[in-house]
């Protein structure tokens, strides 16, 4: 188990298999009614307490993600106040308009890219796509000002032929930024659909 500390508010505790075991939980499994992820949370605050993050009075907000070698990665973040509760709830740690589309293959993943190409107006910001655990993942952010919800709605349902599409939250982006293998940073539906469809 290796806890970190990346903020005044904020850790970051990497699991491995055995951390897992010793729970008897996997990535799946953890939740606030497992009695498993109790006694794996209280162990890690107990650490984190000694080395002087301390969660007396406060709220704790958890977000679990999948690791490398069926591990997962937890960050825990406490908040002192309403106004921080209310932060958090209002999706403080999702970036606004952004999706992640997962599929099994990179022909899926290309296959998928294309359809872009039929939303001309729904310009996109930004777009980038990794590999992680053999999964192909596409991040992208269309241009909010103007956006028609009813067409990014019929993209993401075209998408659906191909892998899931969801909310992208900045805690996932940096998972896959630190943990996957990177294909494209950039402009990756731009360079796909210059390359792959015509």
């Amino acid at each position: 188990m290796n806890i970190q500390k990346v903020g005044p508010d904020r850790l970051r505790i990497q699991l491995d298999p055995k951390d897992l075991d010793k729970y008897d939980l996997d990535y799946y499994s953890i939740s606030k009614e497992s009695p498993g992820t109790r006694r794996l949370l209280k162990e890690i605050l107990s650490e984190a307490q000694k080395n002087g993050f301390s969660t007396q009075r406060c709220k704790l907000l958890l977000e679990v993600l999948p690791g490398k070698n069926s591990g997962c990665v937890i960050y825990i973040t406490k908040s002192h106040c309403e106004a921080m509760e209310q932060h958090i709830n209002s999706n403080s740690f999702r970036r606004k308009g952004s999706y992640v589309f997962s599929c099994e293959s990179l022909e899926d993943a290309i296959s998928a890219i294309g359809h872009f190409a039929d939303f001309p107006d729904l310009p996109i910001q930004s777009s980038a796509l990794y590999c992680f655990n053999n999964k192909y993942y596409l991040i992208f952010s269309p241009v909010i000002l103007g956006l028609d919800r009813d067409r990014l709605a019929a993209l993401l349902a075209a998408l659906s032929e191909y892998g899931s599409a969801e909310n992208c939250s900045s805690v996932y982006e940096a998972m896959l930024e630190e943990h996957g293998t990177v294909i494209i940073k950039t402009r990756a539906i731009e360079n796909f659909i210059r390359y792959f469809h015509y």
